[in-house]
């Protein structure tokens, strides 16, 4: 099938006859020596042929269309030469020349437009004659003449805000029309529309975002430091001791953990220590409090000697009400023996008992602990156990703040355990919504090219007939003007930049 290619017209009309032959790029007076046209012939269409039918016994035909047949334009020449020699290089040069399947043929009276044609044959030359006039049939099967350049026409919003373009198609016959489509901005669907027909590419409900979940990390210290220095003093527990101590920092071999004030443990006749809370930020979409979450903390909880006893409390809480707790615990003077106690709410669920030895599980190199919410299901896990529970109650109480309170036992025979201390605490939301931006089917910088004369779509070049929309029909643009509108997602916001193209047909 022929492409079009432009051309550039800069031949010197002045040398040559009225109706001189270009093929193929090359002008054949000018190229062969002794060649002059003479006559051309068949240039314009006699006719067309037009189809009909007799319905009945009604006067007359019914018409059903017409159409242009292929059509043979003759050239006539002369070609000379000064010896037999000469004249039968000229002749062979000429049929190389015209040895071509499909190519341009401009006539010099017409530069500006040009047929798709193919030699079909020329004249028997008779032997020993050096000056000779012959004919040269040139095979049109395309009957219509074309312009040498394409007319282009940029797109713009008209004022309903409608991407818009007016096509104007000077010549005589309808043409297929081209389109690129250069996108600013994500995309994911093209439609053309005029009164002629309508073209779709993409999915026209194609989205840009969607709400999706994810989690999000809202507190999250490593260090006894950030621990310290992220709490207020105060906050809520699951048991009522005296919160009349300090807490510090200790750092042992560059680690730092947070603790008891060994110089204000505070006092009381029985428990007692040191606590504080931290609020909760507002998440993602500003918003304060988490219905699904998990907090985790590491802690050291591990004594050097039998006797020593003390406790740590991690609870989350929506202000003062207790959601779920962590009570780790050793009461014992003669043992290593503690407990590992799960609230929820203020109900005991589960306890486990196990030695806060060095080989114990909250020893300084493990001791981790979480507690995780999922709607009314609840998981408290430390070491390798994990325990499940559900409370419907609590099925959509949202969680604002982290509490936690390290303590002792006063009277005599109670040494304070040596290493009670957390080294790091996070919270972390789950479920929270957020627009998610979906990658569309055309990126920004993407380039769409619409053929109509062979009626298929490129994506940046890449044949992309998948992205078709069934019902599509490629319209041509009749002579005279023709608005066509187009329409894009309505996210795709700075609009693509569009251009519309033709190629002017003749008779």
């Amino acid at each position: 099938m022929y492409n079009f290619v432009d051309t550039v017209e800069c031949q010197n009309e002045a040398v040559l006859p009225a109706e001189a032959v270009k093929f193929n790029g090359k002008w054949l007076d000018h190229e062969i020596q002794g060649f002059r046209t003479l006559h051309v012939s068949g240039r314009e269409l006699a006719g067309c042929e037009i189809s009909d039918v007799q319905i009945g016994n009604l006067d007359g035909m019914q018409y059903q269309y017409k159409r242009y047949p292929a059509r043979s334009i003759i050239t006539t020449y002369q070609l000379s030469a000064e010896s037999d020699g000469a004249f039968r290089e000229a002749y062979n040069k000429l049929n190389r020349l015209l040895n071509a399947e499909e190519a341009e043929l401009i006539f010099n009276d017409e530069p500006d437009k040009f047929f798709i044609a193919t030699k079909a044959g020329n004249s028997e030359i008779s032997p020993g004659r050096n000056s000779v006039t012959g004919e040269i049939v040139f095979y049109c099967t395309d009957p219509f003449k074309y312009s040498v350049a394409e007319k282009e026409f940029q797109a713009g919003i008209n004022a309903d805000g409608i991407m818009e373009v007016v096509i104007v198609n000077g010549g005589t016959e309808a043409v297929p029309i081209s389109y690129e489509v250069v996108h600013k901005h994500e995309n994911g669907y093209i439609g053309i529309v005029s009164e002629h027909g309508v073209m779709e590419y993409g999915k026209i409900r194609e989205r840009d975002e969607e709400v999706r979940q994810k989690s999000e990390m809202l507190i999250d210290h490593h260090s006894g430091r950030e621990i310290y220095n992220g709490l207020m003093k105060g906050g809520v527990y699951i048991s009522p001791y005296l919160n009349n101590g300090s807490l510090r920092v200790n750092t042992v071999e560059g680690v730092s953990y947070l603790e008891i004030d060994q110089n204000d443990v505070g006092g009381g006749g029985y428990w007692h220590g040191a606590g504080g809370y931290a609020r909760i930020p507002a998440n993602l979409n500003g918003h304060v409090g988490a219905k699904n979450w998990k907090a985790s903390a590491k802690i050291w909880f591990q004594g050097t000697a039998a006797r020593q006893q003390g406790g740590i409390d991690f609870c989350i809480s929506r202000g003062n009400e207790i959601i779920a707790s962590f009570q780790i615990w050793d009461g014992q003077t003669g043992s290593y023996q503690s407990y590992v106690e799960m609230f929820i709410g203020r109900v005991k669920k589960g306890r486990f008992t196990y030695n806060a030895d060095a080989s114990g599980w909250s020893n300084r190199n493990d001791g981790q602990i979480y507690i995780q919410k999922s709607g009314e299901l609840f998981t408290f896990g430390f070491g390798p156990h994990r325990y499940q529970f559900r409370e419907p109650s609590m099925k959509d109480v949202e969680a604002d703040q982290v509490n936690i309170f390290l303590c002792l036992q006063s009277g005599d025979g109670y040494w304070q355990m040596t290493w009670a201390c957390v080294e790091k605490v996070s919270f972390r939301t789950d479920s929270v919504d957020y627009n998610y931006d979906i990658p569309n089917r055309y990126p920004a910088g993407t380039v769409i090219e619409i053929e109509g004369k062979k009626g298929r779509v490129l994506v940046d070049g890449i044949p992309h007939q998948e992205d078709e929309i069934t019902g599509t029909k490629y319209f041509k643009a009749p002579p005279g003007f023709t608005t066509v509108q187009f329409a894009y997602s309505d996210f795709c916001n700075p609009p693509p930049t569009i251009k519309a193209r033709i190629r002017e047909a003749y008779l």
